[in-house]
């Protein structure tokens, strides 16, 4: 898949602020507001974009966030899965997936007892497929974030009372267009603009919404690799192998005609220690890029990768983001 400069400039602009106008936007990519216009509705029939948010889960309720790798002896029916995870509040994102394992589950609670709840009942409902469940915690993201499907109202409902009813509302419609005009909002929620306007303005202040930005449904014409990393430390693990792996997220990007390659790494806790998503070409260029490489820095004796492609969404949205992973990486020394 090709994207022109244009192109690359607008999602950089839409991946930090989707609300943005033509008219801004125009300004920011140099061209005018109809050239504007057209990329945009081309960029959006050609990446299935989704306008969305990045919220703060802690400000929703949320406290447990787990990446789950599922593995089965026989694979389900992908309409029993659809059915059986879109009634689900705490699986937010579902993907299929080709390799090591079959499933891939982003799924979030308000505390431990409800998370081991919420596995152990997964566990039963998908027993009969001989199923295995390997499940690791994250606290925090080095980059990108995880889209949450509307399913989150239901913990403001069940864990944050200080969120009101048309706080909720708002954050709902957001979500599922982060785009949409203020008087289009008040008309679908009888609300008067300027109270929405204010709203709006009081949840970003609170930072209860970080970000309005961009999420994809599904990456067409690329294809996203998902892995998990378990190293055997040494002397230079921490002091030197993993400033090198940070380094090689942020040097990809200039082999990828997307801007970012790496769309959510993050440490994890449990099974394994990291966890990344990331943007290829195809199978071949995302395993040199994101398995080989992995393997050249910590050495093949030092490292144990897993990982398969996302080959359809259950649920929810992928991780997409367009940004300067050097200024957005959130480094932390152990």
């Amino acid at each position: 898949m090709e994207i022109d400069e244009k192109e690359r400039m607008l999602l950089r602009e839409l991946s930090n602020n989707s609300r943005s106008t033509v008219t801004n936007l125009s300004e920011q990519i140099g061209c005018s507001r109809i050239t504007t216009s057209r990329l945009l509705r081309r960029l959006v029939e050609k990446l299935k974009i989704r306008f969305t948010l990045e919220l703060n889960t802690s400000r929703l309720g949320i406290s447990e966030r787990h990446i789950v790798m599922v593995k089965f002896a026989r694979k389900p029916d992908v309409n029993a899965l659809r059915d059986f995870f879109s009634a689900d509040m705490y699986s937010q994102n579902v993907y299929l997936t080709e390799g090591d394992y079959d499933l891939l589950i982003y799924a979030v609670t308000g505390n431990p007892v409800d998370y081991i709840r919420w596995e152990t009942k997964v566990a039963s409902e998908l027993s009969e497929y001989g199923v295995v469940i390997r499940p690791s915690e994250y606290v925090f993201a080095h980059f990108g974030y995880m889209p949450l499907s509307n399913d989150f109202v239901g913990f403001i409902d069940k864990y944050n009372k200080q969120i009101d009813d048309d706080d909720k509302r708002i954050l709902s419609l957001l979500n599922q267009d982060s785009r949409m005009g203020y008087r289009e909002m008040a008309e679908k929620l009888k609300m008067k603009e300027d109270t929405i306007r204010y709203r709006i303005f009081t949840l970003r202040k609170s930072e209860v919404i970080r970000r309005f930005t961009i999420a994809v449904q599904e990456p067409i014409g690329l294809y996203p690799i998902s892995y998990f990393i378990n190293y055997r430390f040494n002397k230079t693990t921490t002091s030197t192998r993993f400033a090198l792996a940070r380094e090689s997220y942020m040097n990809a990007d200039d082999h990828n005609p997307l801007l970012n390659t790496f769309q959510f790494v993050a440490p994890i806790s449990g099974s394994y220690r990291s966890f990344g998503i990331a943007l290829f070409n195809g199978k071949e260029a995302a395993l040199e890029g994101a398995v080989k490489h992995h393997q050249s820095i910590f050495n093949k004796e030092d490292i144990e990768i897993t990982y398969a492609g996302i080959s359809g969404v259950i649920k929810g949205l992928l991780p997409f983001r367009n940004l300067d992973i050097r200024t957005n990486y959130v480094k932390v020394e152990w």
